[in-house]
């Protein structure tokens, strides 16, 4: 079932300082819309992933993004 899905790692950040900006990652259908799946959360979609990755594969991409977006 995993092949049937894809990771969404996205940027949620607002103009607002009392927020802080957020890297997430979610794991979704293969064939759902990645970008409004993102919108819908509020966010921007940096990366995508196949399903295949595990969940510590993932998070070490999402750390990593994170890294280099909030520095």
């Amino acid at each position: 079932m995993e092949s049937a899905t894809k990771w969404v790692i996205f940027l949620v950040a607002f103009d607002d300082p009392e927020m802080e900006p957020q890297v997430l990652v979610e794991r979704l259908p293969a064939d759902e819309d990645e970008q409004l799946a993102a919108f819908m959360r509020g966010g921007h979609v940096l990366e995508i992933r196949p399903g295949s990755y595990t969940e510590a594969e993932i998070e070490m991409c999402r750390k990593e993004l994170e890294k280099n977006c909030l520095r």
